[in-house]
């Protein structure tokens, strides 16, 4: 809920450590809710404060609060005591906490992997055994399926990191790349504006045609498997630490296990830039 505030103090503190020098806010406000009068110190929401690398991006972060001025604060109505300026979270330590239990998996599943899965796996030819699965894929073609996704990503990759150099070349020349602090408010309709949103209907693009072509190259995988004569080896989609091995690993594959590596990265990437996407939607 939005409140009326007015700013006490802000100042920058200096923590020091062994990388180096450590940069923080802080921002003592006033504000009245319900009746009562409250004093808080948070930018952020949360217990969690934001460092700077350098003095001067501290002291940005906490120009518009002057003292004696009056802003507007955002207040928990369960919790009014923690009021706050700025409505970002703070998300640094979570992602880093989760990159590192990836890492961490990642790193146990090959642990505990095969270390030489089966390279050389018998397939009989396709007019031995023709599969009868998948022969389209969403009521088209599965040829013309994976021809569309490919030409589809090899389009958007162009146009993803063209749009996002125009976007920085852009606030160059706006001075937001000077030592002083610029503020821009951006339209749709204003160059940054429509770059920034081709930027970002490209990156939905190639979520697009990856997970298009997963999901070919999925029941590729799948076609294969059936010419495979029995008995066969275990899916390394059903079993995690088989399917870390052969992604990381540097095997002499042949075409079944050159499909579960192709197949496997796919996914991955898929997942990559849904987490990115959801990160600029979300916070």
């Amino acid at each position: 809920m939005k409140v009326e505030a007015t700013i006490e103090e802000a100042s920058v503190s200096q923590s020091e450590s062994r990388s180096g020098s450590n940069y923080y806010v802080q921002v003592e406000f006033t504000y009245q809710f319900q009746g009562s009068e409250y004093t808080s110190d948070q930018l952020f929401p949360g217990s969690i404060s934001q460092s700077y690398d350098t003095r001067s991006d501290a002291r940005s972060a906490i120009e518009p609060y002057d003292a004696g001025e009056t802003v507007t604060a955002y207040v928990d109505p369960a919790n009014p005591s923690d009021g706050f300026l700025e409505r970002q979270t703070i998300t640094s330590p979570f992602e880093f906490v989760a990159l590192g239990g990836f890492v961490l998996l990642v790193t146990a599943l090959n642990a505990i992997g095969a270390r030489k899965p089966r390279s050389e796996i018998e397939i009989r030819a396709e007019p031995e055994y023709a599969s009868t699965r998948y022969q389209t894929l969403f009521g088209v073609s599965r040829d013309t399926v994976h021809s569309f996704s490919t030409r589809l990503l090899k389009a958007t990759i162009l146009v993803l990191p063209a749009s996002i150099v125009g976007v920085a070349v852009l606030l160059l020349l706006s001075g937001a790349g000077s030592g002083d602090p610029v503020y821009l408010q951006v339209g749709l309709s204003d160059p940054i504006g429509v770059l920034l949103g081709i930027a970002l209907l490209a990156a939905v693009t190639v979520v697009v045609s990856v997970l298009l072509y997963s999901i070919w190259s999925f029941t590729e995988y799948r076609r294969l498997r059936d010419r495979i004569p029995e008995p066969r080896p275990p899916s390394p989609f059903t079993h995690p630490t088989r399917l870390v091995t052969i992604l990381i690993g540097n095997h002499e594959l042949e075409t079944y296990g050159q499909r579960i590596q192709k197949t496997g990265v796919a996914f991955l990437v898929v997942l990559f830039f849904l987490g990115g996407l959801a990160q600029i939607l979300i916070f």
